[in-house]
């Protein structure tokens, strides 16, 4: 288990934190993996803003050009 941290902009955010968003579709740069911790450090204006959520990610989504998944990114559920 590790811990990968995100940028993240206030729009998407806010909806982490009232819990109405539960994924992120992202670049498969970390190597992400079910039970990894996803910190999302909210970004705005170039900077961070100390706002932070952290989620205990549940599945990983990637290779599958076939449903429109891009080769090289992948989307993180929690």
């Amino acid at each position: 288990m590790k811990t990968v941290e995100k940028k993240i902009l206030p729009k998407y955010f806010q909806t982490v934190r009232n819990e109405r968003k539960n994924f992120e579709l992202r670049k498969d740069e970390d190597n992400i993996q079910p039970g990894d911790i996803l910190i999302l450090r909210e970004w705005n204006d170039g900077q961070y803003t100390g706002r932070m959520e952290a989620r205990k990610v549940m599945y990983v989504l990637r290779d599958v050009p076939e449903y429109g998944l891009m080769p090289g990114y992948c989307i993180i559920g929690w």
